[in-house]
């Protein structure tokens, strides 16, 4: 059980890793230079405080409303939320960039 987790979680540490050097290269790139690349990290942005708010809001519900989860867990929970928004925004920078 231990080892499973502890592979589930390099193996997000590693995917985040991954997708901030993606977005990373995305910013340096001169396509995001203008106003076509500036839009694009507009949308990211975007979409990176909707799936941050909702997640921490859903972790509150979960703790606090429905005690589903203990407080103990929470801190786990919200690096969770940070992981998984990092990885979607990569993936909606890829789908937006082959999109446009």
């Amino acid at each position: 059980m231990v080892n499973m987790a502890t592979g589930g979680f390099l193996t997000l540490t590693l995917l985040v890793i991954i997708s901030e050097l993606y977005k990373m290269t995305f910013e340096r790139n001169m396509e995001s230079k203008d106003e076509r690349g500036q839009l694009f990290i507009l949308k990211i942005k975007s979409l990176s405080y909707r799936v941050l708010t909702a997640g921490i809001v859903i972790g509150v519900v979960l703790v606090a409303v429905v005690e589903v989860m203990n407080k103990e867990y929470f801190i786990y929970y919200v690096m969770l939320v940070f992981f998984v928004q990092s990885i979607s925004s990569s993936i909606y920078l890829a789908f937006v960039r082959r999109t446009y």
